[in-house]
């Protein structure tokens, strides 16, 4: 496939090798490691085992994550530059990993090496499947002959539109990763407290509410997608789940009782996010006319 560019994004977009592949993309593979072991989020040809990883995390496995370096960015992104390409990168949020900044790092000393050639980046303040719509229209907008200049200016004016809602089963991973308190993790679980959180506009997560017991919280879901969508601006609606089938299946379900006219996509979440949520996270993530 002739491209007019390169686009370049991260496992954390959450696409399969075959999207991938379709739409031409180059992938920077930030990693987790279980117990000691490290693997990378993406490879191609790898095939992920969801329900024994997030087994492991269950059982209180140790584990952390491991952003983008540098180093391979520049790895990827320099032998497409020698073939005379210009470059787009949609990164991760700057406020959940340090990859963005990490692969500017490498860009910016890129640009000096490479004076001739464009080299643009965004950081989409989005995670998942919100990442992944981005980069969808990235590669869209190329097909259809937009310029460089023109698909980073569309990712930049749009990307706090990219509404993601998210509910997680057990509040232990969260605690784990500083995004709650012992006290208020200890408390939640007792009570079957389940959190109602988002992606703000820093491109931080924030719970936003909380509700008690499971379906509670899947319904409350439903419920700030209903006031926060724009289907004018998307009909499509993405449920990110880690090892929850059947929630994914029952907001499905609900979003397209609801709402005629809306599609959509169920991704179950890659491990490096997983890491951090744990398993039974559900998420809607949609085009809104404002995130917050």
């Amino acid at each position: 496939m002739s491209k007019a560019y390169e686009i370049v994004t991260d496992s954390s977009c959450n696409l399969t090798e075959e999207t991938i592949d379709q739409l031409g993309l180059h992938i920077l593979s930030l990693s987790y490691i279980v117990n000691d072991v490290e693997k990378f989020s993406y490879i191609k040809g790898q095939v992920f085992n969801h329900k024994e990883f997030y087994e492991q995390l269950r059982s209180k496995a140790s584990a952390k994550t491991s952003q983008v370096t540098p180093e391979q960015a520049r790895e990827v992104c320099t032998p497409l530059l020698k073939e005379g390409k210009d470059l787009l990168y949609i990164g991760f949020s700057s406020g959940l990993s340090g990859t963005f900044n990490a692969v500017r790092v490498a860009l910016e000393e890129l640009k000096e090496e490479f004076p001739d050639r464009k080299i643009l980046f965004e950081d989409t303040l989005s995670a998942s499947a919100g990442q992944a719509h981005l980069v969808y229209i990235a590669c869209k907008m190329r097909e259809e002959g937009k310029s460089i200049e023109e698909t980073h200016a569309w990712i930049a004016e749009n990307k706090l539109k990219i509404c993601h809602f998210f509910t997680v089963d057990d509040l232990w991973h969260l605690q784990r990763g500083g995004r709650l308190s012992l006290g208020k993790a200890a408390i939640g679980t007792l009570l079957s407290v389940k959190p109602i959180l988002i992606v703000n506009n820093e491109g931080r997560l924030v719970p936003i509410g909380k509700a008690k017991g499971r379906k509670k919280s899947l319904d409350h879901l439903l419920e700030k997608m209903a006031e926060k969508i724009d289907p004018v601006a998307s009909n499509k609606v993405y449920i990110i789940h880690s090892v929850a089938e059947s929630d994914a299946g029952y907001l499905e379900e609900q979003v397209k009782a609801k709402h005629k006219g809306l599609e959509t996509e169920i991704f179950h979440l890659e491990p490096v996010i997983g890491t951090h949520t744990g398993p039974g996270i559900c998420a809607l993530i949609f085009t809104g006319k404002e995130r917050e």
